[in-house]
């Protein structure tokens, strides 16, 4: 695993784009993601190409406050006074599927938060696909915990499509955190 470099952005868009919907993120948003040191872009390739990729975003204390719906004290308690990060998101290529990469990738990028000892603590919203949270097992294996359940907080995006509702997103969201 390696940080990511500003050529590796149309692969990492193609990639969130074919796992989340079309408009998830573009290849633009990806580069100043690149760019902006306090993000964490992590990816691992092989002979294929991109196999896959794990963002975490430094965002704005707001953005937890109110788009992921966090109690301030609970923010605060969470963090114990370090940086805290957005797990934006884990893709991993569908070929790769299966095999323990995003479990691998997950272990390896928290182990090098955690030797930065800058971050706190991560939150991330996952989504609820029929009932059933895909990503649950990989996160609880790294040690998050469920923090609330989030009614379709995509919603407010109305020029956006998402890959399971075929449209504007209804889905809703667990937010869960882990303290590193």
């Amino acid at each position: 695993m390696r940080t990511a470099k500003t050529e590796d952005a149309k692969a990492i868009t193609e990639l969130t784009c074919f796992c989340f919907g079309d408009a998830y993120t573009t290849e633009d948003e990806i580069q100043s993601f690149i760019l902006n040191k306090e993000n964490r872009l992590f990816v691992v390739c092989d002979d294929k190409g991109l196999a896959g990729a794990v963002l975490f975003l430094s965002e704005g204390r707001d953005s937890y406050l109110q788009d992921m719906e966090v109690n301030p004290q609970d923010f605060e308690r969470i963090r114990e006074g370090k940086a805290v990060l957005h797990h934006k998101f884990s893709v991993v290529r569908e070929d790769r599927r299966g095999t323990g990469l995003m479990t691998l990738m997950l272990e390896e990028a928290l182990r090098m938060l955690r030797e930065e000892g800058i971050v706190g603590a991560l939150f991330v919203q996952a989504w609820i696909k029929q009932g059933q949270i895909p990503m649950e097992g990989i996160l609880e294996r790294a040690g998050y915990r469920r923090y609330r359940r989030q009614i379709r907080p995509w919603w407010k995006y109305k020029d956006r499509t998402c890959n399971i509702c075929g449209g504007r997103c209804k889905c809703d969201s667990m937010v869960y955190y882990k303290i590193l």
